[in-house]
C-alpha cells in the first residue's frame, strides 16, 4: 500500500511539474507587473500562423499561405475552413467580461497549468499575441485565461474573457485532436468541371450507372462502365444530381472504430461506390458502408431500422471516415431516377 502511495505522489507531482512547464513556456516569458487586457486583434486579415499547444503536448500548427483561402494543418493537410475562420473571429471579438477574484487567481493559474491550452498567434510571420486557455466560468458564460504579448510579457492575473455576440465558453474552439481539424471536403466541383460521374450499388447492380458531362446540356447516361447509352433519359434530373455535387464533404476524419473495427470493415464488401473524374483526368473516390445504429431508430412507418439514419462509414484515400447520410443519400441514387 505505501509503494502504491508513493507511486501515485511521484505521478501528482510529475503533472504538476509538467503543468508548470506548460504554463511558463517559452524562454524570456515575463509579468507585467500589470494586468494585460486587449485580448482582442483588430486585423485578423494578417495573421497568418496560429498554434494550439495542450499539456500533453498535442500540437496544431495553422499556417496560412497567400492567396489561398485553406489554411495549412501540421505540414500534412488541409485545416478545416469553418474552424479557422472561428477562431479569426473569436481573435476579432473577444473581451474581458470581467476580473477573477484575488482569492481564487491562484486556482485559476493552477488550473490553467493542469489542463489549458496555449494559443500562439502570428501575424506578418512574427508572434503578436499569447492566450493560455482555461476552463469555462461555472456558469458557461466566460472563460479563464491569460494573456502574453509577443515580447514575452504577461499578465499579472488571469482574466474571465468572452466574446461580442456569443453567449457561452469559448473553450471547446481551441482543440488539439488532429482529425477534427482536417479539412472535410471530398467533391467540390462549383463550376461543374466534372467529366464523368460512377456510382456502383454493390447490392443491386443492375441500378448502377456512369454519367457522362461535356458540358452545358451535353449528357450521357449509361449501365455502370458501359459503352451503350441510353438514348432517352430525363436530363434535366441528371444535371440537378451533377449539381449535388459541388460541395460534398464528410463529417469527420474520426471513424470512432478500433482499429479491429477499421480491419474488420476492409473485409466487407461496400454498399455503394461514388467516384468522380474532372476535366484534366483526376478522379476521386469513395466507398460507402452500412453502419450499425448505436441506439434504436425507426423508420416512417415505425419500423425498426437495420442500419443508421444518420451515418455511414467511408473509405476514402486509404482511410477509414464518417459520413452523414443526409450528405451522401441524394448521391446513393438508382438509374430508375433519370428514366422515363
Amino acid at each position: 500500500m505505501k509503494k502504491n502511495l508513493s507511486l501515485l505522489f511521484i505521478l501528482v507531482a510529475v503533472t504538476i511539474v509538467a503543468g508548470v512547464v506548460f504554463f511558463l513556456q517559452g524562454d524570456g516569458t515575463k509579468s507585467t507587473g500589470v494586468v494585460l487586457n486587449d485580448y482582442s486583434i483588430e486585423d485578423t486579415s494578417k495573421v497568418d500562423r496560429i498554434t494550439i499547444v495542450d499539456v500533453d503536448g498535442r500540437t496544431i500548427d495553422l499556417k496560412r499561405k497567400q492567396g489561398e483561402y485553406i489554411w495549412d494543418l501540421n505540414g500534412k493537410y488541409k485545416a478545416r475552413k469553418d474552424a479557422t475562420d472561428l477562431l479569426l473571429k473569436t481573435f476579432k471579438r473577444i473581451g474581458v467580461k470581467g476580473h477573477v477574484p484575488k482569492t481564487g487567481q491562484e486556482n485559476v493559474v493552477r488550473m490553467i497549468a493542469g489542463s489549458g491550452y496555449r494559443v500562439d498567434i502570428y501575424a506578418n510571420q512574427e508572434l503578436l499575441k499569447s492566450y493560455l486557455v482555461g476552463t469555462c466560468t461555472q456558469d458557461h458564460y466566460g472563460t479563464y485565461m491569460v494573456l502574453e504579448h509577443g515580447d514575452g510579457t504577461r499578465s499579472s492575473e488571469p482574466m474571465i474573457t468572452h466574446m461580442d455576440g456569443f453567449t457561452g465558453c469559448l473553450r471547446q474552439r481551441f482543440f488539439t485532436d488532429e482529425a477534427d481539424w482536417r479539412f472535410t471536403g471530398i467533391f467540390n466541383y462549383e463550376n461543374l468541371e466534372i467529366s464523368r460521374i460512377d456510382v456502383e450499388n454493390h447490392e443491386n447492380p443492375l441500378e448502377s450507372f456512369t454519367i457522362k458531362y461535356k458540358g452545358g446540356n451535353n449528357i450521357d447516361l449509361h449501365p455502370f462502365d458501359s459503352p451503350e447509352k441510353f438514348p432517352r433519359f430525363d436530363t434535366l434530373a441528371v444535371k440537378n444530381y451533377m449539381l449535388a455535387f459541388k460541395k460534398v464533404h464528410l463529417e469527420t476524419y474520426n471513424s470512432h472504430l478500433s482499429p479491429s473495427g477499421i480491419d474488420s470493415l476492409a473485409h466487407v464488401d461496400p454498399a455503394f461506390t461514388i467516384q468522380v473524374t474532372d476535366n484534366s483526368g483526376s478522379s476521386k473516390k469513395i466507398d460507402l458502408y452500412w453502419k450499425l445504429p448505436t441506439t434504436e431508430q425507426h423508420d416512417y412507418e415505425g419500423k425498426i431500422m437495420k442500419w443508421d439514419g444518420d451515418r455511414m462509414y467511408g473509405h476514402f484515400k486509404d482511410e477509414t471516415v464518417l459520413v452523414q447520410r443526409y450528405t451522401f443519400d441524394p448521391l446513393m441514387q438508382s438509374i430508375r431516377s433519370f428514366l422515363y
